[in-house]
């Protein structure tokens, strides 16, 4: 069944909006989007919701809830965690991803931050969220201590961060998922550091026997979201991650939820809606695309990957990715 989305309830406003700051040109649409005033989802196409997986499934499958953008108090943030708590009961999660602004708008100062007590431990509470979550470093991030998010791990039972760039292997059954996490600022600067995680990305994906090769960092490498596309991260992760045959590449910086198919045998999500809001767009690779609060969650088996965004009340979108039958072959060949 093709659905459309709801029609937002800010159109009398966003309209208004849109007409007073028509004479400014792009550039004033720009700074009123970015900064809240204007929410919006253009250019949407009908879609099918598809098919949400089964509490069943989920116990039999690697179940992982996926969260960006989380850094600030706000009455969203609220919302999305206790949807989040909601869901968790029901899909056995046996692991999140946090995908970077974990803290705004400067990062945290050092281990002894009180922000990882009230941006982590109070939010998630282990009673609610008793699993690892895995999290990289976005802009905002390392505009404070980086590397006191690196040591935090060492003090909390579910902050994982061993490093600013890492790699973990997730398994289920006989499921397995490499999951690679970039720290994508260091791409973005074009530095030293970044020319080294480069290769090293690349010997960490050429190496895996994993049945799922999913990369995860804070910029998008495809979106039709209000950032624009660095060219560190365009021009260099895409065609990595076509080499290497990676199913998925994750992301937030963006403030609203995306999938998107690059159409070389890799997607993108986008789930930077955890606590702050900005408009986004339908473009030609977008599968789906939601300027709303919220979550994405990921479920995979022998055979599928399954995604499904949600919102805090409610299933937005979900999509079944079958287990890629020529990256199969393709390294079979190559043994």
């Amino acid at each position: 069944m093709n659905l459309l989305p709801k029609p937002s309830r800010r159109w009398t406003r966003r309209a208004f909006l849109t007409s007073m700051i028509a004479p400014l040109g792009y550039v004033g649409y720009r700074v009123a989007a970015h900064n809240q005033w204007i929410i919006a989802t253009r250019n949407s196409r009908a879609y099918d919701i598809g098919v949400e997986p089964t509490a069943e499934q989920a116990k039999q499958s690697l179940s992982i809830l996926i969260v960006g953008d989380t850094g600030k108090d706000t009455i969203q943030r609220k919302r999305v965690v206790d949807a989040m708590q909601k869901h968790a009961a029901w899909s056995s999660p046996g692991a999140a991803f946090l995908l970077g602004d974990n803290f705004y708008e400067n990062g945290v100062d050092s281990v002894e931050d009180d922000r990882f007590d009230s941006d982590f431990e109070s939010l998630f509470t282990k009673r609610r969220f008793d699993f690892p979550f895995y999290a990289c470093l976005g802009n905002h991030d390392v505009h404070g201590n980086a590397e006191a998010q690196v040591a935090y791990s060492q003090r909390s039972e579910r902050w994982t961060m061993p490093a600013r760039y890492f790699k973990t292997t997730q398994t289920a059954g006989d499921t397995t998922v490499e999951c690679v996490f970039l720290d994508t600022n260091q791409l973005v600067q074009g530095s030293r550091e970044g020319e080294e995680q480069i290769a090293w990305v690349r010997h960490a994906l050429s190496t895996s026997d994993a049945d799922y090769r999913i990369v995860i960092g804070h910029h998008p490498a495809l979106t039709g979201g209000q950032h624009e596309l660095p060219d560190q991260i365009s021009s260099v992760l895409p065609p990595l991650f076509a080499e290497h045959h990676v199913d998925l590449y994750i992301s937030g910086h963006d403030h609203d939820l995306q999938m998107l198919d690059s159409g070389d045998g890799w997607k993108q999500i986008v789930s930077g809606a955890g606590s702050k809001l900005r408009s986004t767009s339908w473009i030609d690779e977008t599968m789906f695309a939601m300027a709303t609060a919220g979550f994405c969650w990921l479920l995979a088996d022998t055979d599928q990957l399954s995604v499904s965004f949600y919102s805090v009340s409610e299933r937005l979108f979900s999509t079944v990715l079958p287990r890629t039958t020529n990256r199969i072959i393709s390294d079979v060949a190559s043994d």
